[in-house]
């Protein structure tokens, strides 16, 4: 039978040295190391002194002791049949693990959340997958995690459903709407809100891989209502526009007057998506080549010296009445010449477009002698990187010169070139 440990609790100073042991322990991963005693007052002093087998004097100038010298004076006691970690655990009355102990049991039980997400909702796998990857837009879940695994268990199971009843590409629904059909609470995903958060995250995850969407996950507002349009989701139809000229539209009554007035006076239209939204079908006023561009300065360069041209402006990356134009443009049977920035933001646009519309997209201008033309002087070697998910293999020619020149290529260099380019 084991000797009680009254003595540790009782005779002063131990309950202070076994809160520093502990400390040390559980730093190191071992018994080693030493604990100071600054604060330790005479009496306690000379009560861990005589447990250890050396005078007050000697403890009070060391200043300091040691786990190994504790372990070993252990061994030659009545409690020598406690090992030095069974001894700080009964007397603290815990769990006493190592750091490392500690990681890995976390580690473990993070793993068995999510495994138990993947078989709950196998769906969206992808998105487990990108969790487990602890990736710096995933740190809002896994602060989540250790607050309140269980409500995070439910809102992610909300979420998986969501993702799993987004409205078909070409259709859309407000956010509200959404919200009250899968959960019954208009204000469910309400992007203030946690499950909000994390549906903007998944939407997020799954843009990235379908080269959707490039750079971080959304912070503004305006940001947020790009992504959730890529989805079908409207948050907000005005803010959202597409700048164009030279294109006729329809809807249910017909020609629209508002489009034919445009071409007829040559007029450029910055299209909300509320607008495009009630169309049925939008074509170039003439002939089926349509040009695109992602500077706005270089657009209206082009608008100006060749009139009535079809040119569309998606200034930078494409928002949801950007896609949603261009998607009423292909069932049209229309071919869109995209020209961008040669920095590997503008290729990631252009790549994005072409995982899209596949055969209905040509590159225009995006060659590599077209860089060597326009590249400037701006060093881009911290954003090369991003080059590495191109899809798209007619892309990877030009790719591989910028990553080599480590400059920037701009549109503003090739608009002799483009407006050439419309004019034949």
């Amino acid at each position: 039978m084991k000797a009680p440990l009254k003595i540790f609790i009782e005779e002063p100073g131990f309950l202070k040295l076994f809160a520093l042991f502990k400390q040390k322990y559980r730093s190191l991963g071992r018994v080693s190391g030493t604990v100071k005693l600054d604060g330790f007052s005479d009496e306690e002093i000379a009560s861990i002194a005589g447990f250890m087998g050396v005078s007050p004097e000697n403890l009070r100038d060391k200043g300091k002791a040691a786990l190994a010298d504790f372990e070993r004076e252990l061994a030659r006691t009545p409690f020598r049949e406690y090992s030095f970690v069974e001894l700080l655990q009964e007397v603290l009355g815990e769990t006493v693990l190592t750091k490392r102990e500690e990681d890995n049991l976390t580690l473990q039980a993070e793993k068995k959340f999510l495994a138990s997400m993947k078989a709950d909702a196998p769906a969206v796998t992808w998105w487990w997958e990108r969790l487990e990857e602890k990736s710096a837009d995933s740190r809002m879940f896994w602060t989540l995690y250790k607050q309140d695994p269980v409500r995070l268990q439910q809102a992610l199971l909300t979420v998986a459903a969501a993702a799993g009843s987004l409205p078909k590409r070409g259709e859309f629904i407000r956010l509200p709407v959404f919200a009250q059909k899968i959960t019954g609470n208009p204000h469910s995903f309400d992007t203030s809100g946690v499950t909000g958060k994390l549906l903007l995250h998944a939407l997020f995850v799954q843009s990235v891989s379908r080269g959707e969407w490039e750079g971080s996950i959304p912070k503004t507002s305006g940001e947020m209502n790009d992504l959730l349009g890529l989805h079908g989701l409207l948050k907000d139809d005005l803010w959202s526009f597409v700048t164009c000229r030279g294109f006729l539209a329809e809807d249910g009554k017909g020609r629209h007057p508002v489009w034919e007035g445009a071409v007829a006076r040559g007029s450029v239209m910055n299209v909300p998506v509320r607008e495009l939204l009630g169309l049925e079908s939008v074509w170039p006023a003439s002939g089926s080549e349509v040009w695109i561009v992602e500077n706005s300065s270089v657009c209206s360069a082009l608008i100006d010296k060749v009139p009535n041209a079809p040119v569309i402006c998606t200034h930078g990356q494409l928002r949801t009445a950007g896609w949603l134009l261009l998607d009423y443009l292909v069932e049209e049977g229309c071919k869109l010449n995209y020209s961008g920035d040669l920095d590997p933001e503008g290729l990631l646009i252009a790549d994005g477009i072409w995982r899209r519309y596949q055969d209905s997209v040509i590159f225009w201008r995006m060659d590599s002698n077209s860089y060597r033309k326009s590249i400037s002087e701006e060093d881009i070697t911290s954003r090369i990187g991003k080059l590495d998910s191109l899809q798209s293999q007619e892309l990877t020619s030009v790719a591989s010169l910028v990553k080599a020149e480590g400059k920037a290529g701009y549109q503003e260099g090739l608009i002799e070139d483009l407006i050439r380019d419309m004019r034949a």
